[in-house]
């Protein structure tokens, strides 16, 4: 939860970024879904050149995805945390997607 709030919290402050699911840490599981103005897959490749791993698709929730008034052609933006996940990393992260957006 402590790494995932400065997230969340950039997230919440950048327009061009939403964020599906609650909107807490404490309510969340340790993936993140984002609607971006940019298409997820550039944003993915983006990360990749920056050897930041992400996904980008619809994960086979079309249904959810449509229902939240998105096209599940585009799919989302997804970020995990994984045990290992360091606060530079999230640092580094939140670098990236600002010079991206």
């Amino acid at each position: 939860e402590s790494l995932m709030e400065p997230l969340l919290e950039y997230i919440k402050s950048k327009n061009s970024l939403r964020l599906l699911g609650p909107k807490e840490a404490k309510d969340r599981a340790p993936t993140l879904a984002l609607k971006t103005q940019i298409a997820p897959q550039e944003i993915v490749a983006r990360l990749a050149d920056r050897k930041i791993a992400s996904g980008g698709d619809n994960f086979y929730g079309q249904r959810p995805i449509e229902a939240m008034g998105l096209d599940a052609d585009i799919g989302v933006l997804r970020l995990s945390f994984v045990h290992y996940t360091t606060e530079q990393d999230i640092a580094r992260l939140i670098d990236a997607i600002d010079d991206i957006l």
